[in-house]
């Protein structure tokens, strides 16, 4: 799409990322390898390497999260959405919304031995269950009063269930199907930060830990019970593969599946008799993943990835020409994406969900899997990224973001670039229990940080208000913070100008400008009629002094005086709205609408 002012460039990551998948076996013996992802199916037929893909009911294009095999069929969970695939069909042959105030069905899975279904969800930890020869379903309610993640399930030959419960609270339920009695099975003191996990083991015995893998202390479980084992004593499960990785039922079948990859497009396979190898490649329709924030390299070529899978691109605004280099070349990439970048010299730096990863980019090379971007490191105080900077001194990149799951606050991480040192500031040192999400410089060095009270990992905030905070650069101590906009949950971005004021956004789209040292509010607008806030929507044009504030409808222009601070001022309706920015270059402003790559003119030349 192209108009005078406005670009489409098209998708630069076509692909999607595998969510769950099962080995599915119908009475004849024939099987099928059935792949879920956002929106769609895979089915494989691994003998004569044919690939089908059907997609969700309704249009239902959300993520799934775990699957099931019984019977031939295939069993998963896509937002309220439950959803049963005949793959051998190659389509559904039952689906229904449920109405039960869960955002998420089909988060784990499990079978009773009379062959019904039982399926949890978020963020309530309830417990349902599907009768397949009637389609009836029943929901059994919460199991956890605070928890939200319900991460296995498993039920015993006597009538119990157990479901394994995190983050903040770590727990193991056991739930009586017909009584409806249900037991805590783990003490209050045990209930730390962690995941309660079980399976059912190929012995058909429930079994699990928890949350320790390594552990060679187990438990097993019956009549609502259970008691510890060693882990030689351990029956493995019916799945194999971590995360979104997962197998079910993955020793049925001709061959073994080596390694697989939806966004990469291929299957890896060895034959279970004869060892030998062979590879099915494929492709599929995608409406291509959506891209995290934009980041205007050293090398004048604008930078990004997407968000499940995470795949790297690279768009080059003198040709128009986009290059992505795929997922691999990101070690331990996998399903994230890179919110947050700074640059320094000719090093692109890129702060990465999941897990809190610096990656650190030569421009001036060649980009190769292991070598360009380097890993250097991994901090779970700031798993999810959301901001960072390079200081003026061009030592040091100053990030931050959100911990992991079942944490509250996050880290602010100071790292050297020469020595790759990071040190970390806990949330305790800055804003106790709250999570730095915006950063600024000022011009003593000092550095002002905005906060966020939410706890995306699952644990529950008692925080009311977001706050600013002044860090003294030297000491590395909190000079003052307090509390800019009543009522605001986040202080999602910070633009610093050259008069030490502070442009902000909160999470509702409130506009406002304050000196940092005095804590005065220097000037407020809600900017919400013209869209909501999205990731980095600040960029500076200093030959005319403008602050450019992207919303997800429109695009806005702040002039920055000295004398007084003047209201924002709408240049642009956007054609297509942004979920993701922003770079200025060239009089146009760069950004990301879903899947797509696009720009807009600030002004007609």
């Amino acid at each position: 799409m192209h108009n005078n002012l406005f670009t489409d460039y098209g998708i630069p990551v076509s692909a999607e990322e595998e969510r769950t998948a099962a080995i599915c076996t119908n009475s004849e013996g024939d099987y099928r390898f059935v792949i879920a992802a956002k929106g769609f199916v895979i089915i494989v037929n691994l003998e004569n390497d044919d690939v089908k893909q059907v997609f969700f009911p309704e249009n239902n294009d959300e993520y799934p999260y775990s699957s099931f095999s019984s019977n031939g069929l295939f069993y998963t969970g896509a937002a309220n959405m439950f959803m049963v695939l005949d793959p051998f069909l190659e389509q559904f042959v039952y689906y229904k919304v449920i109405e039960n105030g869960e955002e998420i069905v089909g988060f784990s899975f499990a079978e009773d031995i009379a062959g019904n279904i039982y399926f949890t969800s978020f963020p309530h930890c309830h417990l349902l269950c599907y009768t397949p020869h009637s389609n009836e379903m029943k929901d059994f309610g919460m199991m956890d009063l605070s928890e939200k993640y319900p991460g296995t399930v498993a039920m015993d030959q006597t009538g119990w269930a157990y479901i394994g419960i995190g983050t903040e609270k770590k727990n193991i339920v056991a739930f009586h199907l017909e009584k409806g009695l249900k037991r805590d099975l783990l003490a209050e003191p045990q209930r730390e930060k962690g995941t309660g996990y079980v399976h059912l083991g190929e012995d058909g015995v429930v079994y699990g830990h928890l949350g320790a893998t390594s552990s060679v202390q187990w438990m097993k479980f019956s009549n609502g019970d259970f008691e510890n084992i060693d882990v030689e004593k351990l029956s493995p499960s019916l799945y194999t593969g971590t995360g979104f990785q997962r197998i079910h039922r993955y020793q049925e079948g001709n061959y073994h599946i080596e390694n697989y990859s939806l966004s990469e497009g291929f299957i890896e396979l060895v034959h279970r008799e004869t060892a030998q190898t062979k590879d099915i490649h494929f492709s599929y329709t995608s409406d291509g993943a959506k891209l995290s924030t934009i980041y205007l390299g050293p090398d004048d070529h604008i930078y990004g990835t997407s968000m499940h899978p995470l795949q790297f691109f690279q768009f080059d605004g003198s040709t128009n020409k986009m290059t992505n280099f795929g997922g691999e070349i990101i070690e331990k990439g996998g399903g994230g994406n890179i919110p947050a970048y700074a640059s320094s010299g000719n090093l692109l730096i890129g702060a990465a969900y999941a897990g809190g990863k610096l990656y650190v980019f030569d421009t001036t090379k060649e980009f190769k899997k292991s070598e360009n971007p380097k890993l250097v490191l991994q901090e779970e105080s700031i798993h999810r990224p959301r901001c960072a900077i390079a200081l003026k001194e061009q030592e040091h990149i100053v990030w931050g973001g959100f911990p992991g799951y079942g944490m509250i606050g996050g880290s602010l991480g100071i790292y050297h670039i020469k020595t790759e040192e990071n040190h970390l500031l806990t949330h305790e040192k800055l804003v106790k229990n709250q999570s730095t999400i915006s950063l600024g410089e000022l011009s003593s060095g000092d550095i002002l940080g905005g906060t966020s009270i939410e706890t995306p990992g699952g644990a529950e905030s008692q925080e009311k208000e977001a706050r600013l905070y002044v860090l003294d650069w030297k000491s590395k101590k909190v000079k003052n913070s307090f509390v800019p906009i009543q009522g605001a949950r986040e202080i999602a971005q910070i633009f610093v100008d050259q008069f030490d004021r502070a442009h902000c956004l909160t999470e509702q789209s409130i506009y406002f400008v304050c000196d940092p040292y005095t804590e005065q509010i220097l000037y407020q607008k809600d900017l919400s009629s013209w869209g909501k806030i999205v990731r980095n929507g600040f960029a500076y044009d200093l030959p005319t002094n403008t602050l450019y504030c992207l919303l997800s409808h429109t695009l806005l222009g702040i002039v920055i005086q000295q004398e007084q601070c003047l209201e924002p001022k709408p240049i642009h309706s956007l054609p297509m709205c942004t979920s993701s920015g922003i770079v200025h270059k060239n009089n146009k402003i760069y950004y990301g609408s879903g899947s797509h790559f696009c720009s807009i003119q600030t002004r007609e030349d």
